[in-house]
């Protein structure tokens, strides 16, 4: 079985290669070690301008240039975008003035790239970096918390604020929540590292029927009463990774690059 995303959402899971899993044998999945090189790649260009800070503060800096240095407020559309746009890729509808206000903003602000400006200059686009530290700075605004809240609120200000009002971009239909229900059932097979002064830990491979139990509850989706144990055979060793959503220009490769 090969679990890819097809072309046309132009979509793929990021910081991942191919996944590829023995139905029959639950062999292993491919090697993650691209994931810890991308971030560590990512890691030493911040590294470069923050040298005495250690892994956990560098995901602190980045948390903090994503807000620009404010205490983040959930109910802030313009945070909430910041802090969204790092790990599900949406994009301004450049379209009214207020979206063109958030789109400016995140560039000035929030850590957005501005990639071009039209010929009549009329119109500027932007792009939200696919960039490991600040995917993990995100991450760590959204659970890293005392708020018990918070991840409900911010779905709720994206839901209202930035979805119904017209200024995001929401795909296909049903593509941006697939988007979000697959992110979160990562996250929350991931184990909780709050202790050690950070969020969950996303560089860290997760179980794949973790991840879909967390996806679909204990339900019938696998016939779990009498199918459970087949599944668990053929995929227990199984684990996959992926921490944002990357928009891709060119057709993903039909078999995994390594």
């Amino acid at each position: 079985m090969l679990l890819k995303i097809d072309r046309k959402s132009l979509s793929q899971w990021a910081n991942c290669s191919h996944l590829s899993i023995s139905p029959l044998t639950g062999a292993p999945c491919t090697q993650f070690s691209f994931v810890c090189g991308a971030f560590g790649l990512s890691q030493f260009r911040w590294q470069a301008h923050l040298p005495e800070e250690e892994e956990n503060q560098l995901v602190r800096s980045a948390s903090w240039k994503l807000v620009d240095g404010h205490t983040f407020d959930a109910q802030n559309k313009h945070q909430v975008f910041a802090v969204l746009s790092q790990r599900l890729c949406i994009e301004p509808v450049l379209v009214g003035s207020e979206a063109i206000t958030l789109a400016d903003q995140s560039v000035a602000h929030h850590m957005r790239l501005i990639t071009g400006i039209s010929a009549d200059r009329r119109t500027f686009y932007t792009y939200s970096p696919s960039e490991p530290i600040l995917v993990l700075g995100a991450a760590n605004i959204l659970y890293n918390t005392g708020e018990v809240k918070r991840l409900g609120r911010v779905l709720d200000t994206f839901s209202k604020h930035l979805c119904s009002s017209g200024l995001v971009e929401k795909g296909l239909i049903g593509e941006l929540g697939a988007w979000v229900l697959l992110l979160l059932a990562r996250d929350f097979a991931t184990p909780d590292e709050s202790g050690r002064g950070r969020g969950p830990n996303l560089l860290r491979p997760i179980r794949l029927l973790t991840m879909i139990d967390n996806l679909f509850g204990q339900t019938e989706w696998t016939g779990i009463n009498e199918h459970r144990k087949a599944y668990n055979t053929a995929f227990g060793t199984a684990h996959v990774n992926f921490t944002h959503w990357i928009v891709t220009k060119d057709p993903l490769p039909e078999m995994p690059d390594r």
